[in-house]
């Protein structure tokens, strides 16, 4: 008889243990209890007497789309983490990710009167001359930290040039603020502040940023992303000021961290099993599409996102009571076997790689950032392959987090291309 694997995902436990171990864990999960119930996730947020509420794991594909296209019934509003933060803090840090109903929607219509097509156009444009530029600047070097020199660089400039921000040092810390918001636990950022202050004051000082750009937009308006969303208006109404930083301070976290992770994720994949890489780069235009699908559902880099249920509700043959956490595990929905053939397997060819969860199951939370992280990684992957040689990515130190699917730093090595 088969042992059943532990399933303690709300532990921290379980988050240190070997992508294996863990994999088996949601494997096991998906095909006896898809919709099972937790103790309170182990959190560093939160002092005890106040993390006192469970949740429910949704961790097959059908029932993670189901809950994304239901929000009447699984809302955003209380919040995506699984913890439960001050509501000052999830209104002035999550714009409409926490968000449901006409408010999301009149917040969510006036930012894509912002990101009108030819503007999405011309940040695609920005996004390859970077890319192209940045590993150029890095090519003579060699080697080094491939997060350092490269997946982390490149999303910051992208973003510097988004909110036509052309300080340097502004830049770099807008980088490390955005780190901050999703890596509150982090040992780096933990030795000198509490989890709780890590997020707050980095969202609290992205605000303060966004505030100080808007200002100046509205005075001297520019070719960038301050510029569109301070005159964006739908049916008169523009967003306030509130809004702008709240948008700003998500954005910085979506736009910047989950990117870089990606990306460091996706070179790594590639340097792990060359025969895909070297199908990829035979026919590298054609076949990057589905290449990138293929990597954003074996590696998205967010593992969950949370809902709160509005009413009962009875998902996957589990009896959801109202105000009861729903975990939408994307990560475990990318290896639905029921969807995807040999699930852990990297297969740049696979037919189906686009059925993925990793932005989302659908509905209006949709990330509208989707195409611009797509771009992104195309660019990242054609540059590295274009311009550098006999590329070698060592041995990576995984971020073990049960929110971001990452890689805090990696030795990588290259020839620079004559």
């Amino acid at each position: 008889m088969t042992t059943a694997p532990v399933t303690d995902i709300e532990t921290f436990a379980f988050w240190e243990r070997p992508h294996d171990d863990r994999w088996s864990a949601f494997k096991w999960l998906r095909e006896n209890e898809p919709v099972s119930w937790h103790p309170p996730a182990e959190s560093l947020l939160l002092p005890p007497e106040l993390n006192t509420a469970g949740f429910w794991a949704v961790t097959k594909a059908e029932h993670i789309v189901e809950a994304s296209r239901n929000p009447e019934v699984f809302s955003s509003a209380p919040g995506i983490f699984m913890e439960d933060m001050p509501e000052v803090v999830v209104a002035g840090s999550l714009s409409f990710l926490a968000m449901d109903g006409d408010e999301h929607r009149d917040l969510r219509n006036i930012v894509r009167k912002a990101f009108s097509p030819n503007r999405v156009r011309m940040m695609a444009d920005w996004v390859r001359g970077h890319a192209r530029d940045l590993v150029g600047e890095v090519a003579p070097l060699g080697g080094g930290d491939l997060c350092k020199l490269l997946t982390k660089e490149l999303p910051g400039r992208i973003y510097a040039t988004y909110i036509g921000a052309d300080n340097d040092d502004l830049r770099r810390e807008i980088v490390v603020l955005a780190d901050r918001l999703v890596s509150w636990n982090d040992p780096e950022y933990t030795a000198t502040m509490e989890p709780m202050e890590v997020f707050a004051l980095a969202a609290d000082r992205l605000g303060e940023i966004a505030l100080e750009l808007a200002e100046l937009r509205r005075d001297k308006p520019g070719d960038d992303m301050l510029t569109w969303l301070v005159q964006a208006e739908v049916d008169g109404r523009a967003m306030e000021d509130w809004e702008i930083a709240s948008f700003f301070t998500m954005l910085s976290g979506g736009a910047n961290d989950t990117t870089a992770n990606l990306s460091a994720m996706s070179l790594y994949l590639l340097d792990r099993n060359p025969d895909q890489k070297a199908w990829l780069l035979e026919d590298f235009d054609t076949r990057i599409g589905n290449a990138v699908e293929e990597l954003l559902r074996l590696v998205p880099p967010l593992m969950h996102f949370r809902r709160t249920a509005t009413r009962d509700y009875t998902l996957g043959g589990a009896q959801i009571k109202a105000g009861d956490k729903v975990v939408l595990w994307y990560a475990s929905g990318c290896q639905d076997e029921d969807v995807f053939t040999d699930p852990l397997t990297l297969d740049l060819s696979r037919h189906n790689a686009g059925a993925h969860v990793a932005f989302g199951g659908g509905g209006p939370h949709y990330c509208l950032g989707a195409e611009l992280g797509r771009q992104l990684v195309k660019s990242t992957l054609r540059e590295v392959y274009d311009q550098l040689d006999d590329f070698k990515v060592g041995e990576p130190e995984f971020k073990n987090s049960n929110f971001i699917n990452g890689i805090r730093s990696v030795p990588v090595s290259w020839t620079r291309r004559s």
